[in-house]
């Protein structure tokens, strides 16, 4: 079955940044079917036949004063001003474009959408925004200096029931769970210094396995609709120092976990199914492969094939994925210019 993939080139226009769209072959193959020029797109979210898209900033040359999340960070960077990034949507075939809106914050790295609604995390800002109207700051630091030195959010999802809003917090390890308007019901930590950047849920929606950026590791929790509860830490054997987690996926069956990781430029699988999986459910590595680039950022499954952005080689590869869950042989490659997303 041919499947659509749509691909975020963080560059400029001129040197070929954009959205991409591919058509996934059953062979593997990435035939390009349509290209939306834009500036340094950081992520994307596909809802309702539509797309919805972040804009590094600052977006088309502006800034823009933000009072909620300047206030957040304390003393503003540079000019008592926000460089905000930039949000808009089109129809799935790239039709439709509309205007771009502020995301009232800095360097939005990752946009939820479900109904209608927007969810975005500002990373520099260290705030969450819903619909580009509503600002919630987060305040604090962590013990990872200076990595921790304010809120960072990175991430925004939803419960399955779609009445809750996870949001990530790097800078304070922190996953904080919201309403669908922004009222704070629970937070919940990873371990001191960990730095949580993404997350991913099982099909029930009760547990929830979130990937570390600073110390490469995966936590598990357990959900109860309101309340995320720590269960176990699975540290990333890494020998490279400087290591960083970046993105997590879960099988379609619920028996492997993905993770990547920049620094040591590899894929991790690791088995939760139970049979190897150990106490409290915590995942054990089954399989270290080579990313195939520089700086693997995101990476996406689709069917048997897994994609794999990495950012600074500029490449995006092709891995099979294996009756059981194995990373297989690389497939193919296409080149394109610092890939972030995969959808």
């Amino acid at each position: 079955m041919v499947q659509t993939v749509y691909i975020c080139a963080c560059a400029e226009k001129g040197a070929g940044g954009g959205v991409y769209k591919y058509a996934l072959q059953e062979s593997g193959a990435l035939e390009q079917k349509a290209y939306l020029p834009c500036d340094k797109p950081m992520f994307a979210a596909a809802d309702g036949g539509k797309l919805h898209i972040l804009l590094r900033a600052p977006f088309g040359g502006q800034s823009f004063v933000n009072p909620l999340a300047r206030a957040a960070r304390g003393a503003a960077r540079s000019g008592g001003e926000e460089k905000c990034s930039g949000y808009f949507s089109c129809n799935a075939d790239f039709s439709g474009v509309s205007e771009v809106k502020s995301t009232m914050g800095e360097c939005a790295c990752h946009i939820a959408a479900t109904g209608g609604d927007t969810y975005i995390a500002n990373y520099l800002s260290g705030n969450v925004v819903k619909n580009c109207h509503v600002c919630v700051p987060h305040e604090g630091t962590g013990v990872n200096l200076p990595r921790q030195d304010m809120p960072h959010t990175h991430f925004a999802a939803f419960s399955r029931d779609k009445t809750r809003v996870f949001c990530c917090d790097l800078g304070l390890d922190g996953i904080f769970v919201y309403d669908r308007n922004l009222n704070e019901i629970s937070r919940a930590t990873v371990p001191a210094g960990y730095g949580v950047r993404h997350l991913v849920l099982t099909k029930d929606g009760r547990t929830v396995y979130a990937v570390n950026e600073l110390v490469p590791s995966v936590t598990v929790f357990a959900f109860d609709g309101n309340r995320l509860i720590r269960k176990a830490t699975a540290t990333l054997p890494c020998e490279e120092k400087t290591s960083t987690a970046a993105a997590i996926r879960l099988s379609a069956d619920e028996k492997t976990l993905y993770v990547s990781v920049r620094g040591e430029n590899v894929l991790f699988a690791l088995d939760i199914s139970g049979t190897h999986a150990g106490a409290n459910g915590t995942p054990v590595v089954l399989q270290k492969v080579a990313c195939g680039g520089i700086s693997p950022r995101d990476f996406n499954l689709f069917g048997n094939y897994l994609l794999c952005c990495n950012e600074t080689s500029d490449n995006v590869v092709v891995f099979s994925v294996k009756e059981g869950g194995a990373i297989g042989e690389r497939c193919g490659e296409i080149r394109l210019p610092a890939p972030l997303c995969v959808i």
